[in-house]
């Protein structure tokens, strides 16, 4: 083996271009692990209240569209 041929492919290598300011956005994000419960709480309070009022909705909407019909059948 010659040493010209090493020198050649030694020369020729080139670095990848990495943008490093993305890694260093993606680490900050995961630093806060911390939760607060309260806020957590609220939210599921919330959705719960939601989710019910939808419900109650539907099922008067059910029944008066039942009621309804009977009235105009009857």
């Amino acid at each position: 083996m010659s040493t010209e041929s090493l020198n050649r492919t030694s020369n020729n290598i080139e670095t990848p271009n990495i943008n490093l300011d993305v890694l260093k956005l993606k680490k900050e994000t995961q630093k806060s692990k911390k939760v607060c419960v309260n806020k957590l709480n609220h939210r599921l309070h919330v959705s719960q209240k939601k989710d019910k009022l939808r419900n109650t909705v539907i099922i008067c909407s059910v029944f008066l569209s039942i009621g309804v019909l009977g009235f105009i059948v009857g």
